[in-house]
């Protein structure tokens, strides 16, 4: 059962001057309206609109989610990413314990029942959202589409998330009712569901978002330069046509509905190749002098990207101004090849070599006849274009391994590498394992790959894929 208080809605409102920009995490306050009468009020205007969808993303972004321990925090250590580090160093952290799979300390189970109510939180105003969309489908005029698209996709993306981290990867007939997919915006116990029965709710969601998400400027074309001061820009900070695709193609991997995983991956690429959206990551933005200006998370390629403002803040402990930061359990010499641009974002720090720079944020330089130039910054990777090209070749090697070669040998030639020849379908597989850690790393991505894949061990931990429900919801859920 979602408590009570998870279902009351919790939109984040926006500062005026914010809502006209989009921009910024930091500039919205938090208004909690606790009648349906305010709800009614809320969504009476676009504004309201707008500010209940921000305040899903934003609340994402927080640290107990894709801040940090849906990313390198919590999921990372779950997927053997770290070797030490001062946050690893305590015998009694969370951290120390969750790399051995313990769940039943105390510690880990804070960690992972924030995780659990907070995704369904979100999910619970995502819903009060999704039905106002019908409510009030006249206020949302033009907007219609963009909006209930994106509110969709949220949750789908949510519940996937949360599917990969408490349920068995079980896609049998006879398998165990996992999680609960809940679509309802009232308080209610939804009930548990088989991995296949929620994944088929998950395509539902995904699948009438795309049909929405066909009005999204990034797929029509149309140029929204100056259009609602700029509401409908910044694609790539949104669940945005493309995203959802890769999203879909994504779910269906896991699936193991392969057609389809390959479908929304081509199509996905297609639009790189044809359109020139998510352009590879250029050399020069990788190498630049200008050491503060390297766009350290390849953002042209970003499919989707959290607005993670706080970055800085959360990550400080972690990789920057602690005396032991993270460090990677594969080191670069090992993981990369000699010429990888990727090596680029490994760097001396406080005396330690091979500092993963990948989530530094730093600060605007002045840059000769450009003025103060700003880095890319703020951003939390969420779905790249090269996961698409790692799908392709994923499923097109049980068919045509060339086919599989040519598109893992596309992502290596932007990554400066040479393309890869005469591999086997077991030999390709561990290619992509590799790539998955030197893509992928902090991201959150590599736990759910080995559970994919059902990998015995990582590294020494014998791994245990799947996350206890928190005890409150096993008692007042009645869950089994």
């Amino acid at each position: 059962m979602m408590k009570n208080k998870i279902y009351r809605l919790s939109v984040i409102l926006i500062l005026a001057s914010a809502l006209l920009s989009m921009a910024s995490c930091n500039n919205w306050l938090d208004v909690k309206p606790k009648t349906e009468e305010e709800a009614e009020k809320l969504f009476s205007t676009m504004d309201g609109f707008k500010s209940a969808l921000a305040g899903v993303y934003i609340g994402l972004c927080q640290s107990d989610l894709y801040g940090r321990e849906m990313t390198y925090g919590m999921v990372g250590i779950l997927g053997q990413e770290w070797s030490d580090g001062a946050t690893l160093g305590s015998s009694y952290s969370a951290y120390s314990y969750l790399l051995n799979y313990n769940y039943e300390q105390s510690a880990s189970k804070v960690l992972i029942d924030a995780v659990w109510n907070k995704m369904y939180e979100s999910i619970a105003n995502v819903n009060t959202l999704i039905q106002y969309t019908e409510l009030k489908k006249e206020v949302l005029g033009d907007y219609y589409g963009v909006v209930r698209g994106e509110a969709l996709a949220l949750r789908a993306y949510i519940h996937f998330d949360l599917l990969r981290l408490f349920a068995p990867y079980d896609f049998e007939a006879d398998a165990k009712a996992a999680i609960p997919y809940v679509l309802d915006a009232k308080p209610a116990i939804a009930p548990q569901l088989t991995p296949a029965k929620f994944v088929e709710l998950a395509m539902a969601d995904v699948n009438a978002a795309l049909d929405l998400l066909k009005e999204d400027p990034i797929y029509t074309g149309n140029d929204v330069s100056g259009m609602d001061n700029g509401y409908l820009a910044n694609r790539n900070f949104h669940l945005n046509y493309y995203a959802v695709l890769g999203l879909k193609a994504r779910i269906a991997l896991y699936a193991k509905d392969l057609t389809t995983a390959y479908q929304a991956a081509h199509e996905v690429i297609l639009a790189q190749q044809e359109k020139g959206l998510f352009p590879w990551i250029k050399t020069e933005d990788i190498t630049t002098t200008e050491v503060n200006l390297r766009d350290r998370t390849f953002s042209s390629e970003h499919l989707f990207a959290f607005n993670t403002t706080k970055l800085e803040e959360y990550i400080k402990g972690y990789f920057r101004e602690f005396s032991t930061p993270l460090m990677e359990r594969l080191r670069p010499g090992e993981l990369y090849e000699a010429d990888d641009y990727r090596t680029a974002f490994y760097e001396t720090y406080g005396g330690f070599a091979d500092v993963m720079t990948k989530f530094w944020q730093l600060d605007k330089v002045s840059v000769s006849g450009q003025g103060m130039v700003s880095p890319k910054r703020d951003r939390m990777p969420a779905i790249r274009i090269a996961e698409m090209y790692y799908i392709e070749a994923e499923v097109l090697k049980e068919t045509d391994l060339n086919a599989a070669l040519d598109a893992l040998n596309t992502l290596r030639m932007h990554r400066g590498l040479e393309g890869l020849k005469n591999l086997t379908k077991e030999e390709l597989q561990q290619e992509l394992e590799k790539e998955y850690y030197r893509e992928f790393i902090g991201e959150g991505q590599v736990f759910f790959y080995h559970k994919r894949m059902n990998t015995k061990m990582i590294a020494t931990a014998n791994v245990v894929y799947v996350l206890p429900m928190p005890d409150d919801e096993i008692d007042l859920g009645q869950r089994q």
